[in-house]
Order: structure tokens, then C-alpha cells, then sequence
């Protein structure tokens, strides 16, 4: 599928990249793997650039031992 306007996401590819982070914060909090923590650690960070990108509001910072929001 084509976005009608170059640079701009479909609300589904919004909802995708959104769902896309928390997943990938979700195993940055529980896991012990020193190379699988530093890979999901830098894919959080291309995450959060892609939102920013994108102007969309995300649960960026979240408390240590704090769930994120769903």
C-alpha cells in the first residue's frame, strides 16, 4: 500500500510503529541477554526517532519497573 502524500503515515502504520515501540520497551525491561538488551535498547532508540518524525505522541518516559501504558 501507497500513502497518498509522501512522508506521511496511514493511521494503521501510525497504530504499527506505536505498537512497535511499547513491544520492543516491553523487552527492554525483562531481558538479561547483555547482546539482546544492547540490540533492543538501539532499536528503541530508531523508534523513538521514527515518533518524533512523525509528530506522535508515545509514552516515552517511563519509570523503571513501571509497565507501560498499553
Amino acid at each position: 500500500m501507497t500513502n497518498a502524500t509522501p512522508g506521511l503515515l496511514t493511521p494503521e502504520q501510525e497504530g504499527d510503529l506505536v505498537a512497535a515501540y511499547r513491544a520492543v520497551r516491553r523487552l527492554a525491561e525483562g531481558c538479561e541477554v547483555p547482546a539482546v538488551r544492547a540490540a533492543v535498547l538501539a532499536a528503541e532508540a530508531e523508534l523513538r526517532l521514527a515518533l518524533d518524525g512523525q509528530d506522535l505522541d508515545c509514552d516515552y518516559y517511563v519509570r523503571p519497573g513501571r509497565p507501560p501504558a498499553p
